[in-house]
């Protein structure tokens, strides 16, 4: 009769050979096999096939599980020289991937990434390192975009003294970004004493046209945002269905018009990030749901309209005859506000300053592009834009919605993403910094089999009785 140290040994192997790794991970973990050979051998089998599922499962963006797999590989023993390889390679790819971000003013993903090299004790003095060039980075961002240029300079200057050798494509950008701070230092006094001229003689499209002009320089500049409010609040947005001009940068570039490719990822479109609030810059999903189609949902208060190019800065890519740059939409409290950068009609109208979109307005941009600005539901701000004329959105969607609040869909004419035959609705709203989901009937996701309510994540995936969707973050 066998031993049954040789018994559960050879449960150990099927188990392999099955591909049931966590089950022989389970029975070589215990005391009672350690010490034999065989059971040494399979272990570091298991080990090998666990660390390689590991890397593929992070590399998919699934590192709750890959880790997971590691710590089971760790209980096993025997197989550190193995485990501190794997360590090493994810410090260095996460290392690699921090600044790939950074390049790409990726500043916030940037940070997420750190902070996961920091979760799992990866990355040492070089990821130490890494996090006070991203903290200076982010803190320069924050000064230059509340007008404080001088400051934003000398914490970019510190970058540079820091940053290591071998990343001149960092380098340059950080050069040329000073230069532009450096410019804008020079003109910012003179627009905001023209902004304050404005205000005291209560010209308030005149001061509209001027805070918008400080804020392409400083998106939150703070005497900017509240000369801004306080002329929509003067002249109730009735102004916006004037064609006001818009104001020209000093410099002989357009507002709004295209930047050099070296200094695309420092600036990250100024008109994106003119709000009083600060949500991700450009934070957008999209909802592949079968049988129906694609919906790209934008999450922030201010969109971009453009061509699509591969420096990204553009919310809504089209593939029609654009400027990079073409129009942007920017939610002021229940009202839509469309400001052209280039040739832009709304009704068959062209229009020469910002105006207030109403609902069914058909938007024109360039010499072909159409879109319809529809706004479903009467107790929503929410609104969505649907592509009237033969263009594509990159990647190809069926509709953009704008999302405030909450967003629903459902078979209803409220529904912002229709889907018929749907018996029930469900409705993503934002809570906190997450956005969640909600529905009256038991819908499964990856990690509950049965819920009505719960977090999107990225690649997450809702199951209904008789539907599913799918959230990819772009």
């Amino acid at each position: 009769m066998f031993p049954s140290w040789r018994i559960k040994i050879r449960a150990a192997q099927v188990a392999i050979d099955e591909g049931r790794c966590e089950e022989a991970s389970a029975l070589l973990s215990r005391e009672s096999l350690r010490d034999f050979l065989p059971a040494k051998r399979l272990s570091k089998e298991v080990a090998t096939r666990m660390v390689d599922r590991a890397a593929g499962k992070i590399a998919a963006g699934d590192s709750v599980a890959g880790w997971h797999d590691i710590r089971q590989v760790e209980r096993m023993g025997g197989s550190e020289q193995l485990i501190d390889q794997f360590r090493q390679e994810q410090a260095r790819q996460g290392i690699a991937n921090t600044r790939q971000m950074l390049e790409c003013g990726e500043t916030a993903m940037a940070e997420r990434q750190i902070a996961k090299l920091e979760q799992h004790r990866l990355g040492g003095d070089e990821r130490r390192l890494w996090k006070i060039i991203v903290r200076l980075i982010n803190d320069a961002k924050s000064l230059a975009y509340s007008g404080e240029f001088s400051q934003a300079i000398q914490g970019l200057t510190r970058v540079e003294r820091l940053l290591p050798e071998g990343n001149e494509s960092l380098a340059t950008q950080l050069a040329s970004r000073q230069a532009e701070l450096a410019r804008d230092a020079q003109q910012c006094p003179t627009m905001v004493n023209a902004l304050h001229d404005a205000i005291q003689q209560e010209n308030w499209t005149e001061v509209l046209t001027r805070a918008e002009a400080v804020l392409e320089l400083a998106p939150e500049h703070p005497p900017a945002l509240t000369a801004r409010r306080r002329a929509w609040e003067a002249v109730g947005l009735k102004a916006t269905t004037r064609n006001i001009r818009p104001q020209f940068r000093q410099n002989g570039r357009k507002a709004g018009s295209p930047l050099t490719t070296s200094t695309q990822a420092w600036r990250s479109c100024a008109t994106v990030d003119t709000m009083t609030t600060k949500p991700e810059a450009g934070k957008r999903i999209i909802a592949w749901i079968d049988e129906i189609g694609g919906f790209l949902i934008c999450l922030n208060d201010e969109i971009v309209i453009g061509q699509p190019t591969a420096e990204g800065g553009v919310d809504i890519p089209v593939r029609a005859d654009l400027s990079r740059r073409h129009a942007t939409i920017r939610r002021e409290r229940e009202n839509y506000v469309l400001t052209p950068i280039h040739t832009t009609k709304v009704d068959g109208h062209v229009l020469t300053g910002p105006i207030v979109l109403r609902n069914q307005a058909l938007i024109e941009l360039g010499d072909s592009l159409q879109l319809r600005f529809t706004k479903p539901h009467s107790l929503s701000a929410t609104a969505v834009l649907e592509v009237e004329s033969k263009h594509k959105t990159e990647p190809a969607v069926d509709a953009i919605v704008l999302m405030s609040e909450s967003c629903v869909l459902g078979a209803g004419s409220h529904s912002h993403i229709r889907c018929p035959n749907w018996e029930n609705d469900l409705v993503l709203y934002r809570r906190g910094d997450d956005l969640q989901f909600r529905t009256k009937e038991l819908v499964e996701t990856k990690d509950h089999p049965g819920t009505t309510n719960g977090i999107i994540t990225a690649n997450c995936r809702i199951s209904g009785e008789n539907y599913a969707l799918s959230f990819e973050e772009i």
